[in-house]
């Protein structure tokens, strides 16, 4: 009778999994389906309902991809050896693929991304006379001459200071841009311009307009100007220059199957692809927008790889190219803080990292200082318009601020007669208002996420019995992407750092399954609440949940293993168990308490 009785519970354990993922499926389609009656698809055209529908998909891939990955995650924790060509990792290398291409509307519904590439061509190709703050005013002037202002053109943003203004006001005191122009460059300009203008039509050029400028840094304008000079504003210069970011993500999540396995690369497109925030419709077929996450993510493929140098330069690179990035040297410099602190030595790997990555920001710093034509001052430009930029709060950004500034309430000086700007305004004043009051939850919230950073850094600087960091190079440099959110408010479309849980859970597969959890809200996220307010602030919590998640794993030792990192099959000696889900925090909790 007993042997019965296991016997069939045998039977259970082997096909519970394959009716868990069916149900996921199905609970997928269900949720996505339903999200139809209560999300709105753009009424305006066919483009909204793409959106939604491609937005269904998503869900429906992320819980597969949670499915199929904690599927592989039982499997390992009881031992079974998953040949390479298992019927769950082809399913899983389905559903990354599938992700992927739905990041990209199927690479049925592309093109180019217009609005984008008229701000990083044009700007890059020709930011020795426009700078940082020109674009608009030089381009308006470009099209109009010495006439009067379309009367449709009533607000162009003032590149200084992020603000809408009235149009004919921006013009009157803009400079006459053509003397900052020799006339080659002048009739360049003129008709480059107004091959984006035929692109554009009059109502996106004028829309074009009313954006935030041309922003990256001169590193990345060392990159964009020597290709944008190099590629004709033709649409197939263009349609090659947009492409380029197809190839760099392409390059990217081959590195990390490179450094970590085919898991880890699956689970990173699946990730990126399926979360929605990343989506086509904001940088797709854009003009090398994918960069600084190539640089990162390279970075920490080297450094997994035993090349701390070339992973200095990537990492600094990345840095350079877009600044938020330079989170993923917190980590390490903390970790490598704390085995100085315990052991009063710094790591071989350390001086090489460091030197990598001094040597490239010299190097880089100098040759975009040339190529941007502007001498050193360039950066001070630079600067000056982070800082305009930073006093300005997107509505499509993540993190800590964005979801405490989140408020339901009308502004009490809300105006329904009153300008898009003027509303703009009072709304923005209104958020800063709100945060100024729940101040003690943003510094509360900025507390625990030093204790468990400096914990996970503190613990991660001992030794394991093979005299191995508790936290590896690699994972120091990865868990980076957890400050993010806490130090920062990066725009929706730079989620793509949360790739670095690909990379982490190696060997900690429950990173994994968190970030796949967390897909799947930011996926419904994306469909529930299109463009809404409601949903970049739900998105926001979804992301500071999974942060700390990551660094409570952090905190507990990983899974002792004498394999690579490639490795997703941790070997476990005899006498350690794996802990569960619900151990991990009892575990955190004895160690805080030692």
């Amino acid at each position: 009778m007993q042997a019965e009785r296991s016997s069939a519970t045998g039977r259970l354990a082997r096909t519970a999994p394959r009716w868990l993922t069916l149900a996921a499926v199905v609970a997928a389609l269900v949720i996505s389906f339903a999200s139809t009656a209560v999300a709105d698809p753009d009424p305006l055209g066919a483009d909204g309902q793409i959106d939604h529908a491609i937005g269904e998909l998503r869900v429906v891939l992320a819980v597969a991809g949670l499915a199929l990955f904690a599927e592989g995650a039982r499997r390992r924790r009881r031992g079974i050896v998953e040949p390479r060509g298992s019927g769950r990792r082809l399913m899983l290398g389905v559903v990354a693929a599938l992700s992927f291409a739905s990041n990209y509307n199927l690479f049925v519904w592309t093109g180019l991304h217009r609005h984008e590439l008229f701000h990083y061509y044009l700007g890059s190709k020709y930011f020795p006379e426009l700078g940082y703050f020109g674009l608009y005013t030089c381009s308006v002037q470009a099209v109009v001459g010495d006439g009067t202002l379309p009367p449709d053109l009533t607000e162009i943003t003032d590149l200084r200071s992020k603000r809408r203004r009235p149009a004919a006001e921006v013009m009157a005191a803009a400079p006459q841009c053509r003397n900052a122009f020799t006339p080659a460059r002048w009739d360049a300009f003129r008709a480059d311009l107004e091959r984006f203008h035929r692109l554009l039509g009059d109502v996106r050029f004028h829309r074009v307009l009313g954006d935030h400028g041309y922003n990256p840094s001169p590193a990345w304008t060392l990159v964009g100007r020597t290709l944008a000079s190099a590629v004709p504003a033709t649409s197939a210069g263009l349609w090659f220059l947009a492409r380029i970011d197809l190839a760099l993500l392409v390059v990217l999540f081959g590195a990390l199957g490179w450094a970590f396995g085919f898991d880890s690369m699956c689970v990173a497109a699946i990730a990126w692809g399926a979360s929605g925030h990343t989506s086509y419709q904001w940088t797709g077929d854009a003009f090398l927008r994918q960069l600084w996450l190539a640089a990162s993510v390279i970075g920490v493929c080297l450094i997994a790889k035993k090349r701390p140098a070339a992973s200095g330069a990537f990492l600094a690179l990345a840095a350079l190219e877009r600044v938020f990035p330079v989170c993923f040297f917190l980590g390490y410099g903390l970790r490598e803080l704390c085995v100085w602190v315990r052991q009063r030595e710094a790591t071989r790997g350390l001086w090489r990292l460091v030197v990598g990555a001094g040597v490239a920001t010299i190097a880089i710093a100098a040759a975009g200082t040339i190529v941007a034509g502007r001498g050193f001052p360039v950066w001070l430009e630079f600067a000056e318009n982070t800082r305009s930029m930073l006093a300005f709060k997107p509505k499509n950004s993540l993190g800590l601020e964005y979801a405490l500034r989140f408020t339901s309430t009308a502004p009490p000086d809300w105006k329904e007669e009153g300008t898009e700007t003027e509303r703009e305004e009072s709304i923005q004043a209104h958020k800063e208002r709100t945060l100024q009051a729940r101040r003690g939850w943003q510094l509360g919230g900025l507390a625990l996420f030093a204790a468990l950073f400096a914990g996970a850094c503190w613990r991660g600087a001992s030794r394991d019995r093979y005299g191995q960091f508790q936290l590896a190079d690699w994972e120091a440099v990865a868990m980076g992407s957890a400050a993010i959110p806490f130090l920062t408010m990066p725009g929706s479309y730079y989620l793509g750092f949360i790739v670095m849980g690909a990379a982490l859970a190696t060997r900690r597969p429950r990173i994994a399954l968190a970030l796949l959890a967390a897909t799947v809200g930011w996926a419904v996220c994306v469909i529930q609440f299109p463009g809404r307010a409601l949903g970049y602030a739900v998105s926001s919590w979804i992301l500071v949940a999974y942060s700390l998640w990551m660094l409570v794993e952090l905190w507990i030792p990983a899974q002792p293993t004498a394999a690579s990192p490639a490795s997703l099959a941790p070997i476990v000696p005899p006498g350690i168990p794996h802990a569960s889900g619900a151990s991990a925090i009892t575990r955190a909790w004895r160690i805080a308490r030692r």
